[in-house]
């Protein structure tokens, strides 16, 4: 009888995976995250070797960039200031959209760390809490894309 701790990545990934390539759009990625209900995909090149990973959070780090202007509470003219600010808030939509035109590879995370399907569950849980991941990309010997393993799927085994 197989413990839980040796269940091994194979057994409970997803292989049906969705993927993105270094050239495709942010506004894509966040268009098929939110149909498929995902927030995080591999990057993967010609050949599928996972060279990368994009999240919600690459997309949420990179709006932060957007800046909001402030209002001087100490300022005794606001009105000027405040049709001042409103030219400023008016530019921002502008700005995300500019942000959302962008590319896959000017946000992704490099550097992914993966996991074969031969690995420990226990290994991916581990991995997963050391990093803070959601999702750990799932590669063969030749580092190509086979998978992947999630939260959701490490919690449901040990919650059986």
């Amino acid at each position: 009888m197989q413990t839980k701790t040796n269940v091994k990545v194979k057994e409970l990934m997803t292989t049906d995976v969705i993927a993105f390539k270094l050239s495709d759009s942010i506004r894509h990625v966040a268009k098929t995250f939110r149909a498929n209900r995902i927030s995080g995909a591999p990057v993967i090149d010609a050949q599928r070797k996972v060279i990368g990973v994009i999240s919600e959070a690459d997309i949420m780090r990179l709006t932060a960039t957007v800046p909001f202007p402030d209002i001087d509470p100490l300022n005794p003219f606001p009105v000027f200031s405040l049709s001042s600010y409103m030219k400023k808030v008016k530019k921002i939509p502008d700005e995300i959209e500019t942000l959302f035109e962008g590319y896959v590879k000017d946000v992704m995370s490099k550097k992914p760390i993966t996991i074969s399907p031969d690995d420990s569950i226990s290994d991916a849980a581990r991995i997963m809490h050391k990093n803070d991941f959601n999702r750990i990309p799932v590669v063969d010997d030749e580092e190509k894309l086979v998978g992947i393993i999630a939260r959701g799927d490490v919690i449901g085994v040990f919650a059986k």
